[in-house]
């Protein structure tokens, strides 16, 4: 009965992070539910009883007098969330489809881009950030401007930006929602003097005259491209960008596809992460690639690779996630 148990509490964790409920009473401790659903805009009953769900599993205590608090194991959960929202906001319906595209009733299953792109994002602070800032330092030019294409909720733009005060940013989605909230967390952040965002497709780049040396960045985007629209289609969109920017440098993010490799699912962290991440790419449209694909695929673009590298083992010991700079 566990994985029924922890599919339950993995999806009410989520909504429990999502909906504020975490949030606030981390920040009040102590409140009474009725005070919870005022403050929330959440209907009082539902709320007590999503509550009391959650004592039972010990991420709140809720008293007779049903004053609602935070346990132990409960105060930390912020730093999951976001793999919370890809997994569970993102591809939730995802899993629900799995019976539908075996049968081929569908070709590939649906998923949230919204949540996608935002725990993306959250997850890039761990692993994309620190290789994206580590290739940024290697390139041999000075740049004005960073182009993040698929930028889902735009802080992962936004944060190299605020660590390059220097640098400018301009962020491209096509989930109108994501496109909102990076403009946003751009205020919020006061950067939208310098990070501007704007929805498009990634065949779509805006008009880049003028701006300076420009540094390209795709972070888990290309393996969309690659599913949607094929291999040539990839090769047309960089061969495309560097005609037009000739000097530019470009910074591709990839996850190495080890689906096939047994021994490495006796590690716990791809048993945990991996296993799932791989099997959400057997069934949407996302396709992952071995290393050498994407090497031949950068030759065969005209491009040469100037620098790569994996995330910090202390972080992913694994070294699934490899980066490339790109230029001319």
């Amino acid at each position: 009965m566990l994985p029924i148990r922890y599919f339950v509490v993995a999806q009410a964790i989520f909504h429990f992070l999502d909906s504020g409920i975490q949030n606030e009473l981390l920040v009040k401790g102590k409140t009474k539910v009725s005070d919870l659903s005022q403050k929330l805009n959440l209907r009082y009953i539902k709320l007590l009883g999503f509550l009391k769900y959650l004592n039972n599993e010990d991420y709140v205590n809720l008293s007779e007098e049903n004053e609602v608090e935070l346990t132990d194991k409960s105060y930390d959960l912020q730093t999951f969330k976001p793999w919370y929202d890809l997994l569970i906001g993102g591809y939730s319906e995802t899993f629900n489809q799995i019976s539908s595209v075996l049968k081929s009733e569908i070709e590939y299953t649906k998923r949230n881009s919204f949540y996608v792109g935002k725990g993306s994002c959250g997850i890039s602070q761990h692993d994309a950030l620190p290789m994206s800032l580590d290739l940024i330092s290697k390139i041999p030019n000075k740049i004005n401007y960073l182009i993040d294409i698929g930028c889902g909720d735009g802080s992962f733009l936004i944060d190299i930006c605020l660590e390059k005060p220097d640098l400018n940013g301009i962020g491209i989605d096509t989930e109108t929602r994501s496109i909102e909230l990076g403009k946003k967390i751009a205020k919020e952040k006061k950067v939208s003097d310098r990070v501007t965002f704007t929805k498009r497709k990634a065949n779509e780049i805006p008009n880049l005259s003028n701006l300076g040396n420009l540094c390209f960045i795709t972070a888990f985007v290309l393996q969309e491209i690659l599913e949607q629209s094929g291999r040539e289609e990839i090769l047309r969109f960089m061969k495309n960008i560097f005609k037009k920017h000739p000097s530019s440098s470009w910074i591709v993010i990839e996850v190495d596809n080890k689906f096939d490799e047994k021994n490495l699912f006796k590690e716990e962290l791809a048993l945990a992460y991996y296993n799932p991440y791989y099997l959400i790419h057997e069934l949407t449209e996302q396709k992952l690639e071995k290393v050498n694909f994407w090497k031949e695929l950068f030759t065969e673009a005209g491009l040469r690779i100037l620098n790569s590298n994996t995330t910090d083992s202390v972080y992913d010991s694994l070294s699934l996630k490899v980066g490339f700079l790109l230029g001319k």
